[in-house]
């Protein structure tokens, strides 16, 4: 079975579906692909000072994001990740691409990194032995991929992040129960 993530590095709840994807392998004979989704394509270069956790939401992931063993700190802006989305879409045929995409996550949610910065990026990418970034960043490579991968998760459903599609077309948006999805897999 093929399961589809559709993520966004400035999404918390996509940050925490890594675990629930982990559990999902580990669980089921699956074949898990992740997808950028630019969730905020608005958020300007230099990011804006919407913090997530004004209402309440914050107090909610951190226990998940604990449990999961993830990073997840106040961010002092919401930026821009295309250009991550984008980089993360050029590299995914790499071999080191699970290392960048988790790196990616952590950054941006334990470490407040700016993944809109070409040299955070760099750095990051770099870190994970991904070769050729810097080139890639400045050229804007994976940008069309980003954008293609919005506009088919938009005609299979997937409206936010994570989003889901399993082996048959269902589709549903959310970070959902490891029961849940169990449920889903089993069924199909």
């Amino acid at each position: 079975m093929h399961v589809e993530v559709f993520f966004d590095y400035l999404c918390p709840w996509s940050h925490l579906s890594q675990a629930r994807v982990e559990g999902l392998i580990e669980r089921h004979d699956i074949r898990v692909t992740w997808t950028p989704f630019e969730l905020h394509p608005e958020i300007p270069p230099g990011g804006t000072d919407r913090r997530w956790g004004k209402t309440g939401t914050g107090s909610m992931l951190r226990p998940l994001a604990e449990a999961a063993g993830l990073p997840l700190e106040r961010r002092s802006n919401i930026v821009n990740t295309r250009r991550a989305l984008g980089l993360s879409a050029w590299a995914m045929d790499q071999p080191a691409w699970p290392v960048l995409h988790r790196n990616l996550f952590a950054a941006y949610w334990g470490a407040d990194a700016d993944l809109d910065d070409p040299l955070v990026l760099a750095d990051l990418a770099d870190r994970a032995d991904i070769e050729g970034a810097p080139g890639a960043i400045a050229e804007g490579a994976g940008l069309p991929a980003v954008v293609a991968a919005k506009e088919r998760a938009l005609d299979l459903g997937v409206g936010g992040t994570p989003g889901w599609v399993f082996d048959g077309g269902q589709a549903f948006t959310g970070l959902h129960d490891d029961a849940v999805l169990d449920r889903i897999i089993e069924r199909a």
